[in-house]
This record gives C-alpha cells, structure tokens and sequence, in this order.
C-alpha cells in the first residue's frame, strides 16, 4: 500500500497544485461537445483517452456560495468528520464576501473569502486539470523528471499568478485561542508578495532551497519510482453518477490501476462547496476512503459567534521577517 498510496498522493497533488507544460500534443483527438473523443486521424483511438479527455470539459464549479451551505466528510470507519460551512458573510473593501467554517474535533476555524477572486483562482487550476488530464504519464514525465524541473513548475510565471490570485481571495482568518476568538487581517498581503515573486533573486533562492531540500529527503528516489512505475499505470476518466449522502449526483471518476492496487476518486459539480465526492485506495489487502456524510444547502452553524476580541494584520509578522532576514543577511557580509 505505501508505494502506491506514495505515487498516488504525488500524483493528485501534481494534477491539482502542478502547473508545468500543457500536454495538448499528448490526445489522439479532439473533445466533441459531450466530451467524447472526435478522432482527427493523428492516432489510433484508444478507449482511456476517450476517458481522459472526457475531463477536459467537465465543469468543477459547484453551486455559487451562500450562507447555510455545508458538506462532511469522513474516512474509513472514523467517527470523527472534518466539516466545511458558509456560516456567514460581510462587506470587506468594497466587496461582499463570507465567512467559510472548517471544524474538526477540537479546532474551528474560519475564512473570510471573496467568491469571485476564489472563482477566478480556481479557474487556472481547472485548466491546469484538463492538461493533465489529457495524459497525465506524458504531463508527468515533461514536468518532474528531477528537482530542477519540479522547481520550475511551481515557480513559473503562471503558477506563481494563480497562486497571488488564491491568496487575494483569502481576505482574513478568524480561529479560537484560550477561549478568545482573534482574526488576522491579510490586508497588503498580496501586495508583498507580489513584489516580492517580481525580484529575480527570490525565484533563483526557491529554486536553490527546493532543489536542497528535495535532495535531503531523498525526493529524487521518489521522482524516480513514480517514473518508473508509470510503465505500470493505467489512468482512466469517465462519466459516472454515484449514491452520496442519500441523494443520487452525476460526476466524472478519475481512477489510477496499478499492479499493487487500485484508486479513484469521483468529482461532482452537485455539491456544495468542495467537488470530491469520494476518493478510494486498495492495495495489499487494505482498503482506505474519504466520502461525503452529508451536505446540504442551508442550516450551516456558526461556531465562532461575535466579534474578535483582537485583530492582527498579517502585513506585521511578514515585515518582522523581512526585517529579520535582511539583518542575518548583513551580519553574513
């Protein structure tokens, strides 16, 4: 189980979080208006990459965000859920946005989102889906051969912009501290590390610390592994509908087939929320899953009623550290 659930975990964190070279060249045919596969005559017609392709046109939005909304979920045979709730919402510079819950036992925490900034994040990462989706082997071997090429993924122009977009949305944090609730204003936030992405030398210093740090934990070995059991892989994209929390909804199943096991994961734009539906790994006689326990569409309960008793802009611990590290940086002269 450890090998598969080890290449499985880098897969789906390179499929979501990855933005490297789109494999367009990697389909043997055009997406038709349903997501079949049209055949352009440029290679055989193969039934995976009718699957693979299929995702490229399915739609990841769920249901626009309103106060009340919720979904849980659990793991295997775990009473403990993780639950995330839209439990309400306020005008923050100029702009409607609202406050999403996740609680787990003994921690609540709250996040003060701007749907349309959300949205527009989220849309590169859909994008950067569909590409690796048309062949994630070939996606995979273009993109993190070594720890140079991995740095260069994430370190990229277009990665770098869709992740200042993500962390625009994200206007303030609100959590529970010795019975006291405190909020951190990220006011400015983006700003900085705008500026900051924007200076040559800091993506020369990410790359140098991650290709360090990726040598230290042995993450070449890894990168090797998973290109070799590649070989031995069959990714797969389908239509499917699934049994939910009670209620029957539509999605599309991404599943990986390996010698030592099997995963999947289904996506349905019907839920609130988060897309993932459920996600299941087999291998070695065990068998893992997260599912959704329930959702709904109102009813959501606020956990951290009232108003914080202390507000501290996140601008003060980001240029406590610049100051810091540029007085390191001199003491080293």
């Amino acid at each position: 189980m450890s090998k598969l659930l080890f290449i499985v975990t880098m897969i789906i964190g390179i499929a979501f979080f990855g933005c490297g070279s789109a494999a367009d060249e990697a389909g043997n045919g055009d997406v038709g208006d349903r997501g079949e596969v049209v055949d352009d005559g440029n290679g055989e017609d193969d039934p995976g990459d009718r699957g693979i392709a299929a995702i490229a046109e399915f739609d990841l939005d769920t249901p626009e965000i309103a106060v009340g909304q919720w979904i849980e979920y659990g793991a295997d045979d775990m009473l403990e859920t993780f639950m995330i709730s839209v439990v309400g919402s306020e005008n923050n510079q100029g702009t409607e946005c609202y406050w999403v819950q996740i609680s787990v036992p003994d921690f609540v925490g709250q996040i003060l989102i701007d749907p349309d900034g959300m949205e527009n994040a989220m849309e590169g990462y859909e994008e950067q889906l569909g590409a690796f989706a048309a062949d994630p082997a070939a996606y995979i071997r273009e993109n993190m051969s070594d720890a140079g090429g991995m740095a260069d993924m994430f370190s990229n122009e277009n990665n770098m912009k869709m992740a200042l977009e993500f962390i625009s949305a994200i206007r303030m944090v609100k959590f529970e501290q010795q019975g006291m609730i405190m909020a951190i204003d990220l006011v400015g936030v983006p700003e900085f590390l705008e500026e900051m992405m924007d200076d040559p030398a800091f993506k020369d210093q990410f790359q140098q610390g991650f290709a360090e740090g990726f040598d230290t934990e042995g993450g070449q070995e890894g990168l090797d592994e998973i290109l070799t059991e590649l070989d031995n892989m069959q990714f797969d994209v389908s239509e499917t509908s699934v049994d939910i929390a009670g209620n029957r909804v539509s999605g599309m199943e991404f599943s990986i087939v390996h010698p030592e096991g099997e995963a999947e994961a289904v996506l349905s734009s019907e839920l609130p929320l988060v897309p993932l539906a459920y996600a299941e790994i087999t291998g070695d006689g065990e068998t893992h899953f997260v599912e959704v326990r329930g959702y709904g569409f109102s009813g959501a309960e606020n956990l951290l009623p009232g108003e914080p008793a202390q507000t501290i802009p996140a601008m003060m611990f980001l240029q406590g550290m610049q100051q810091q590290m540029g007085g390191q940086g001199r003491d080293t002269n």
